[in-house]
């Protein structure tokens, strides 16, 4: 269950990154390069990464995995920029007001959210697990490359079945608990301000789902891209880091980094 963190010390406000599920830290250095100035970038590695056996998820949620290892950093972040599983371990904590004291701003990169009117039945447990799987199947194609466009989409198939497998019913599990739980967190009292980006073909967050967000989490700023896919921190980068500088910048309580773009 131990965690790591990768550092790039830097000037300003730190920022925690927190990956999704069958992710790795290493998936954030795209963005973190893309930030303005030298920002202070914390990529964390969490139990939840790539080939994790998934069994930190029978001792805590989530949002207590990440709770401990943010305060365990040798600096309080003033922002925590999470991604998919991530993003919504970052919710987590937040509904719970276990966020560390000098957080002054949250960033959730395509993150899922259920509307009360799905039902929690084994249609949902099917459907959930079929989207999983087409996520991990765009991380693929994403993490080949061109050896992608020259695969043929059975094989494709096949890996992604490699990695369903590899994650597993506790894993999935994990995944599932987090999603359906989402509607009943405490998210009205959320004070602290909150940029959701979301690409607009996201099935994570589309149509009421991205509706019933909003509305359970009023403080949130929702950009829904038509552009944007799962993974536009690393697909699209430098509109994410675009639209991220200038949201921490409007809540840092530190000198604005925007007008130093690298």
């Amino acid at each position: 269950m131990a965690a790591g963190v990768w550092c790039r010390p830097g000037v300003g406000a730190p920022v925690a990154f927190v990956h999704g599920l069958e992710d790795t830290w290493a998936g954030w250095l795209p963005l973190a390069g893309a930030l303005a100035g030298n920002r202070t970038c914390y990529a964390l590695d969490l139990p939840w990464r790539a080939g994790s056996a998934h069994g930190w998820c029978h001792r805590k949620t989530p949002g207590a995995v990440l709770r401990d290892v943010l305060t365990s950093l040798p600096e309080r972040p003033a922002a925590v920029v999470g991604h998919s599983f991530g993003a919504n371990a970052v919710l987590e904590l937040s509904a719970d007001d276990g966020l560390p004291s000098s957080v002054e701003s949250v960033a959730l990169l395509a993150p899922f959210f259920r509307p009360q009117t799905l039902q929690v039945n084994w249609d949902l447990h099917a459907n959930a697990l079929a989207g999983v799987r087409r996520v991990m199947t765009a991380g693929l194609r994403l993490r080949l490359g061109e050896r992608a466009t020259q695969m043929d989409d059975d094989l494709l198939d096949a890996m992604a079945g490699t990695v369903i497998d590899r994650i597993g019913p506790v894993g999935f599990g994990a995944f599932f608990r987090s999603f359906v739980a989402t509607t009943d967190l405490t998210l009205s009292t959320v004070d602290t301000p909150v940029l959701v980006l979301v690409g607009a073909d996201d099935e994570c967050l589309r149509g009421e789902r991205a509706t019933a967000l909003s509305a359970a989490l009023p403080v949130a700023k929702l950009g829904i891209r038509p552009h944007y896919t799962h993974f536009c921190h690393v697909e699209q980068t430098e509109a994410v880091a675009a639209e991220l500088d200038e949201f921490l910048d409007s809540h840092s309580t530190l000198h604005p980094l925007a007008g130093a773009r690298t």
